[in-house]
């Protein structure tokens, strides 16, 4: 903003405070120089003080004094206006002329501080203002030379000419040189707006994108990161830790990564575990030398689980209209057999004996077939959905409990229950919940058949309005390709499973719209994780009313 007066334009001296108050400063030294200096040169003379000159000249720097303590104290009401500079700056300019007349004008050392006076109008005034300054300057100048005796003739009008022209030429150069300045400063104002508002719109996209952000640099340590890196990775800091603390074994496969999209394993410190879709880029300098890298990542973890479960579905879907359809045509010609062993066995009286025990062996392995076709059927059948409200904890303590005592079963399995949802119920059927964690505790218990220290973790966590059920063993664990293939009918590795206890569980949750993942690693051990749609209900007495004892 500037102010106008005329043709010409000052300043607003508030944008300036500090070109004014460094410009003050300068001239109140001045002033104090000039105080020194003729003191001491007073005390050089060996003749006594020449009071008719040296007082004056205290009397005119005291002034000055008190006129630039005034303009101080009343600094930041006087900046706000130009007069009360200007008129300053007028004020300096007599003063001078008081000290080149009293010191003389041909020996005084204080003609100099015309210019000084120019100069620093200009650079608050800049041009126009420094002129104006100049021009009284060279009257206030002009005026002294012609009324005092030193300087008469041809000599005046050269000393007034070539003195006004030093002037007008100080006005001119220091008037450019301001408006070049601030100019330039304008520039550098406007220019660090400029990168303050793209650094501060960098700042926003790299804190507000949800992908993990990482910097690294070229001795692997973290140089900056974004929100969603630390709430990705569940850490409090990652500025100056080492790449390898938080990623294990990261630095000796990122120039290998680099430009690559992989995917990698990520252990939270509660742990649970991620899979994250990251990729690298490295930070080349000008001669194509890798000076850091850049790390971005995703949370993949729900993605794969959910197209993990679109596959085995779309596999199960396939598999069971095909082995329906077989386990149909195969049922009838059993019932034959079986009838015709039956009647064979009665015709020729045949019993005991090899050929006895024989028929008998037949007859129990057809029975085992029909049965194992029954079991098949009533998997792949349609299943109608009756759900009410479900305490899901009662239930688990209840299939607990109940393979606590089973003497089939390991008995030397610690069961450790974390149940930290007692109030939260899901609509279900009863009966299929309770058989779909049977099949998962008895699943863990086999599994830890072998184990030092067999462990059955049961926990319920709510979240939002997901109810997390986990299983978690201390067994032998499993490999990706049993795992890829952990939920197909008739897939099993134990050496008496008919492999449909999984493949039910799968189902039963399936029908209840609710999902399943599993995480396990060889010799870890496995974790199943059921995620149920919470209903909270108010009459939480209503599943002990319909369901005890079910």
């Amino acid at each position: 903003m500037k102010i106008s007066l005329g043709e010409m334009k000052i300043p607003d001296l508030d944008r300036h405070r500090g070109k004014v108050l460094l410009i003050t400063g300068v001239r109140v030294m001045f002033f104090l120089a000039i105080l020194v200096i003729s003191i001491l040169f007073q005390l050089r003379q060996n003749t006594f003080f020449n009071t008719e000159s040296i007082f004056p000249l205290f009397e005119i720097l005291f002034v000055e004094f008190v006129l630039n303590t005034i303009y101080l104290s009343f600094f930041e009401r006087a900046q706000r206006l130009w007069q009360p500079t200007a008129v300053l700056f007028i004020c300096d300019a007599i003063f001078i002329t008081a000290l080149i007349l009293i010191t003389g004008v041909q020996q005084s050392i204080f003609l100099f501080l015309y210019l000084v006076n120019i100069i620093l109008t200009g650079f608050i005034f800049q041009r126009r203002g420094a002129f104006l300054l100049a021009l009284f300057t060279s009257a206030c100048f002009s005026f002294i030379l012609i009324l005092g005796p030193e300087i008469e003739g041809q000599t005046l009008y050269f000393a007034v000419g070539l003195n006004n022209l030093a002037f007008f030429c100080v006005a001119a150069l220091s008037g450019y040189l301001s408006e070049q300045l601030n100019f330039v400063g304008s520039e550098l104002v406007n220019k660090k707006r400029d990168i303050k508002a793209l650094t501060d719109l960098n700042k926003i996209i790299v804190e507000n994108i949800s992908s993990g952000l990482i910097t690294v640099s070229s001795d692997y340590r973290v140089l900056l990161c974004n929100k969603s890196a630390i709430k990705i990775l569940n850490l409090n800091k990652l500025i100056d830790r080492s790449l390898d603390e938080i990623f294990p074994n990261m630095t000796s496969t990122l120039t290998r990564s680099a430009g690559n999209r992989f995917e990698r394993k990520y252990t939270l410190p509660n742990g649970d575990k991620l899979i994250l879709g990251m990729s690298v880029s490295p930070l080349l300098d000008s001669a194509e030398q890798a000076n850091g890298y850049i790390i971005i990542f995703q949370d993949l973890t729900e993605i794969v689980r959910l197209e993990n479960a679109m596959r085995r579905q779309e596999k199960l879907a396939a598999v069971g209209k095909l082995a329906a359809g077989i386990a149909h045509e195969i049922r009838n010609p059993l019932a034959s057999i079986s009838g015709s062993i039956e009647l064979l066995q009665s015709l020729l009286n045949i019993k005991g004996g090899d050929e006895g025990r024989l028929m008998d062996i037949m007859l129990k392995e057809i029975s085992r077939l029909n049965q194992l076709i029954t079991e098949f059927l009533e998997f792949v059948r349609p299943t109608e959905r009756t759900l009410t409200p479900c305490h899901v904890e009662t239930i688990l303590n209840e299939v607990l409990d109940m393979t606590k005592v089973n003497t089939a079963l390991n008995q030397g399995v610690t069961q450790k229950r974390n149940l930290l949802a007692p109030n939260s119920y899901v609509l279900g059927d009863v009966n299929k919940l309770k058989q779909v964690f049977l099949n998962l505790v008895i699943n863990a218990y086999q599994a830890m058949g072998d184990s030092i220290n067999p462990v059955l973790n049961v926990e319920t966590i709510s979240q939002g309005d997901l109810l997390i059920v986990k299983f978690r063993d201390t067994g032998a664990g499993m490999s990706d390709q049993t795992m890829r293939r952990l939920f197909e009918p008739f897939f099993t590795t134990k050496s008496k499973g008919t492999g449909l206890g999984l493949a039910t569980v799968h189902k039963i949750l399936e029908i209840h719209d609710d999902k399943i993942f599993v995480e396990s690693h060889e010799g870890q051990g496995t974790e199943f994780t059921i995620q149920f749609h919470q209903e909270l209900k108010e009459g939480a007495n209503q599943y002990e009313g319909q369901n005890t004892g079910s």
